[in-house]
C-alpha cells in the first residue's frame, strides 16, 4: 500500500507538458475526493438494490394551461378517480420555467397547454422509461378520448374506444430537480458531456503519457522495476495518479453548473459517471504509454483513441434520442447519456449500472496487459552494462538539452516574450487550440443560463418557439441566430456575457503572471505605461475605420439613414452593450494577439504567428448566420490588421479599444449588423437601400461580408506598414 500510495502520488505530481507540478496538498485533496467518489458509487449500489422493487405511490396530477371549454366540460363530465387536474391561464405558451415550478408545486409530471392554433403542446420530464410512456399514455387514453368527444359535439361518428384508468398503469411519481425546460436538455445532451470528455482525455493524455513514457525516455523507470515493488502496484498507482489528475477539470466543470437550479440534483451522479469514465481513460492511457519508448510517442498513440472519444461524442450530440435504449447500457454511450440524463433528472440506475460495470471491467483489462507488458521490461534492464547505460543516458540527454535549447530560443520575440518551457509540437498545437475553444464554450455557456432564467415568459417563448422547427443543421445554426437574437435585447444577458468575458480575461492573466510566471507586459502585451494614451488611440482608430466603412455604403448608396436617437426606455440596453463590447473586444485580443502570437512566433516566427492566430480567429466566428467566403477574407484581414499593430506598438492596449470600438459603432452607432448578430439598439438607424447588394453590405453577416470593409481594411494594412517603415528596416537588419 505505502508502493501503491507513493507511485500515485508521484504520477500525480509528475510534470505535465506545460512543466507545472501539483502539490502534495492537491494529492491528498484529490485523493480524498477520490475516496468520497467511491463511496457514493458503494452507495448508489447500494440504494438501487433496496429500491429495486418500491412500488410508486401517489394520485396522478395534470396541469393544463388555457384549457378550451370544451375541454373543461370534457373534464368535469368524466369526473376521473384517477387524474386531478389543475387549471391555469398563462398568456405564454412556452414558458417552461413557470410551467415546470407548477409542476414541482402540484406535484404533476405533465403539463398540457392549448394555444391559439388549435395545438395541444405537451410539457414533462423527459425519459424513455418512465415520463415519455406517461405522456404518450395520456394521449392515447385522455387526448383521444377528448378528440371523440368534440368530434360527437359536431356530429361527426366516432368508432374508437380508449380506456382512462389505463392512464395510472405502470408509472412513477415525478424525479425532484427533473428538468422540463427544453434549452437545458440540449445543453445537457450536447455541450456538457462532450467538455467532460475532452477534459478528462486532454488532462489524462497530457498527464499519463509523461509518468511512465516519460521515465523510459529519461531512462529513469529502470530503476523503478529494479526495486522489489510488483508491477501490478506500479500500473494501479500509475492508473491512481493519472486519475486524480483528470478528476481535477471535472471539478472545475462541476462546480459553476451548481448555479444552474435545474442540474444542482444530478451533480453528484454526474460526478460518479465522470469518475468511472475517468478510470477507464486513464487505464488505457497508462497502457499506451507502456507500449510507448517516449512521449511523442505515447501521445502520437494516443490521438486515434482521443478522436474515437470525440466521434461518438458528436455521434451522440446529433441525435441523442437515437441511442437510447440499449445504448445505455455500453461504455462510453452509457456515460455520455447518463450525464445528459442526470442533469435533466432522468437518471436510469439499472443503465448506469451496467455501463459503469462494462467499463470498469474494460479498465481492468488495461491493467491487465499493461502488467503482462510490464513484466517484458525486465529483460530490458539487465542486458546492459552501467557504462552502456551511461551513455545512453548521455546521448538522450544531449538531445534533450539541444531540443530545450531550440525551443527556449525565441525565433521571433513579441512583445519581448521569452518561452520558459519546451513543449513538443504536439501538445503546444493542441494546447493553443483548444484552451480559447473549452474557455469560451464553458463561459458562454455559462453565461446564456442566467438570463433565461430570470426573462419573463415572453424572453422564453420567443427562444423556445425558435427551436420548435430545428431538423437538420442548417435549422440548428438559423435557430440559434434567433435565440442569440432574442438575448441580445436583454441587459441581463449582456452584462451576463461581460462576466463571462472578463473571467476569461482573468484567467490568461493570472496565468500568464503566476502559472509562467512572466510580467503581463511580456507574456500578454499589457504594460503599464501609457494605457490611456494607448486605449484612446485605439479607439479612435476604430471608430475612423467603421465611420470609413459606412460612408462608403452611404455614397454608394446601398444604405440609408432612417432616423436618430435612443428612447429612454432603451438606455439600460444601449448602455450594457457598451460594457460588453469593452471586456470582449479585450477577450479575443488577448486570447489571439496577446497570448497565442507571441508563443507561436517564439517557435515558428512572426508570419506563422500572425497567419495561425487570425484564422483561428476566423474560424470562431464562423458559425455565425451569414457567414460567407468573403467575410473568411475580410475577418482574416482585419486580424492581421491587428496583428500587425500589436507587433510594432509592442502592446494589445490599442487593438483590444480598438476591437471594442469597431463593434460598438458598427452595432450601437451606425445600427449595422455585428459579424451575423444585430445590435437591437443604435444612436442612427438605417436600412437597407432598394438597390442594396449583398457584395457591398454582407448581407445579413453585416458589413464585414462585404467589400466595404474589405476596402478599409485593405488600406489600413497599407498604412500601417507606411507608419512603421523605418521599424520594418530596423527589424530586417
Amino acid at each position: 500500500m505505502r508502493a501503491f500510495l507513493a507511485i500515485a502520488k508521484k504520477a500525480f505530481r509528475a510534470s505535465g507538458s506545460g512543466g507545472a507540478k501539483a502539490s502534495r496538498y492537491a494529492f491528498y485533496a484529490m485523493a480524498l475526493s477520490g475516496l468520497v467518489v467511491f463511496s457514493l458509487i458503494a452507495a448508489v449500489w447500494v440504494s438501487f438494490v433496496r429500491n429495486l422493487f418500491a412500488v410508486p405511490e401517489g394520485r396522478k396530477k395534470v396541469v393544463v394551461v388555457n384549457a378550451t371549454d370544451s375541454f373543461r366540460e370534457f373534464a368535469d363530465g368524466k369526473d376521473d378517480p384517477f387524474i386531478d387536474y389543475r387549471f391555469v391561464e398563462h398568456p405564454y405558451v412556452y414558458d417552461v420555467s413557470t410551467f415546470s415550478d407548477l409542476m414541482k408545486e402540484t406535484g404533476s409530471h405533465l403539463t398540457i397547454v392549448f394555444d391559439q392554433n388549435g395545438d395541444i403542446l405537451t410539457f414533462y420530464p423527459v425519459s424513455d422509461l418512465d415520463y415519455t410512456e406517461e405522456r404518450d399514455v395520456f394521449k392515447l387514453t385522455v387526448l383521444e378520448k377528448y378528440a371523440d368527444f368534440v368530434k360527437e359535439k359536431e356530429g361527426i361518428p366516432v368508432f374508437s374506444e380508449y380506456a382512462v384508468e389505463d392512464f395510472t398503469e405502470g408509472l412513477e411519481d415525478p424525479v425532484e430537480g427533473a428538468s422540463n425546460d427544453p434549452f437545458l436538455e440540449i445543453v445537457s445532451f450536447s455541450l456538457i458531456p462532450l467538455l467532460y470528455f475532452i477534459a478528462a482525455l486532454y488532462a489524462a493524455m497530457i498527464k499519463g503519457t509523461n509518468v511512465i513514457a516519460g521515465a523510459k525516455e529519461q531512462n529513469t523507470f529502470a530503476k523503478i522495476l529494479m526495486t522489489p515493488v510488483p508491477r501490478r502496484t506500479i500500473i494501479l498507482g500509475n492508473v491512481m495518479g493519472v486519475w486524480l489528475s483528470a478528476m481535477i477539470p471535472a471539478l472545475v466543470i462541476t462546480v459553476p453548473l451548481i448555479l444552474v437550479p435545474g442540474y444542482r440534483a444530478g451533480l453528484i451522479s454526474v460526478f460518479l459517471i465522470v469518475a468511472i469514465l475517468s478510470v477507464f481513460i486513464a487505464a488505457i492511457v497508462i497502457l499506451i504509454s507502456v507500449m510507448s519508448s517516449n512521449v511523442i510517442t505515447a501521445q502520437t498513440a494516443f490521438l486515434p483513441v482521443f478522436f474515437i472519444f470525440v466521434f461518438l461524442c458528436i455521434s451522440c450530440m446529433h441525435n441523442p434520442d437515437e441511442y437510447s435504449g440499449v445504448y445505455e447500457y455500453m461504455p462510453l454511450y452509457g456515460q455520455y447519456l447518463g450525464i445528459g440524463m442526470a442533469l435533466t433528472g432522468q437518471v436510469n440506475i439499472l443503465a448506469l449500472l451496467c455501463s459503469s460495470a462494462i467499463t470498469l471491467l474494460l479498465a481492468a483489462v488495461c491493467v491487465l496487459v499493461s502488467v503482462k507488458l510490464l513484466g517484458s521490461e525486465r529483460f530490458t534492464v539487465s542486458v546492459m552494462s552501467s557504462t552502456d547505460k551511461e551513455l545512453i543516458r548521455a546521448k538522450k540527454q544531449a538531445k534533450a538539452d539541444a531540443r530545450k535549447k531550440v525551443f527556449l530560443k525565441a525565433k521571433t520575440s513579441v512583445f519581448g516574450y521569452k518561452p520558459k518551457s519546451s513543449l513538443n509540437d504536439l501538445s503546444f498545437s493542441l494546447t493553443q487550440l483548444f484552451r480559447p475553444l473549452v474557455l469560451l464554450s464553458v463561459f458562454q455557456l455559462i453565461a446564456m443560463i442566467p438570463p433565461l432564467l430570470m426573462t419573463n415568459g415572453e424572453y422564453l417563448t420567443n427562444v423556445i418557439a425558435s427551436l420548435k422547427a430545428v431538423k437538420n443543421v442548417p435549422d440548428v445554426i438559423s435557430s440559434g441566430s434567433n435565440i442569440i437574437g432574442v438575448l441580445m435585447s436583454t441587459p441581463a444577458f449582456l452584462l451576463s456575457m461581460a462576466l463571462g468575458y472578463i473571467l476569461i480575461d482573468a484567467y490568461y492573466c493570472l496565468r500568464v503572471r503566476f502559472i509562467e510566471r512572466t510580467p503581463l507586459s511580456s507574456g500578454l502585451g499589457l504594460p503599464k505605461d501609457h494605457i490611456g494614451r494607448r486605449y484612446l488611440t485605439g479607439m479612435g482608430s476604430g471608430l475612423i475605420m467603421m465611420a470609413c466603412v459606412f460612408g462608403i455604403l452611404v455614397a454608394c448608396g446601398q444604405i440609408k439613414v432612417t432616423g436618430f436617437g435612443i428612447a429612454a426606455g432603451n438606455l439600460p440596453l444601449f448602455f450594457s452593450f457598451v460594457v460588453m463590447w469593452i471586456f470582449q473586444g479585450a477577450c479575443e485580443e488577448i486570447m489571439f494577439r496577446g497570448y497565442m502570437m507571441p508563443r507561436i512566433a517564439a517557435r515558428y516566427g512572426l508570419i506563422p504567428a500572425i497567419a495561425v492566430s487570425s484564422i483561428l480567429f476566423c474560424l470562431f466566428h464562423g458559425m455565425n448566420p451569414g457567414f460567407t467566403a468573403l467575410a473568411l477574407i475580410n475577418l482574416i484581414l482585419v486580424s492581421v490588421l491587428f496583428a500587425l499593430i500589436a507587433y510594432f506598438t509592442d502592446n494589445i492596449w490599442i487593438v483590444c479599444a480598438a476591437h471594442t470600438m469597431w463593434n460598438f459603432t458598427q452595432g450601437n452607432v451606425f445600427g449595422l449588423e455585428v459579424s451575423g448578430n444585430s445590435g437591437n439598439v443604435s444612436l442612427i438607424h438605417t436600412e437597407l437601400t432598394g438597390g442594396a447588394k449583398a457584395l457591398m453590405t454582407g448581407g445579413t453577416f453585416g458589413p464585414e461580408g462585404g467589400l466595404a470593409v474589405t476596402i478599409v481594411t485593405l488600406a489600413a494594412i497599407c498604412l500601417v506598414l507606411i507608419i512603421f517603415r523605418k521599424k520594418i528596416r530596423r527589424k530586417r537588419d
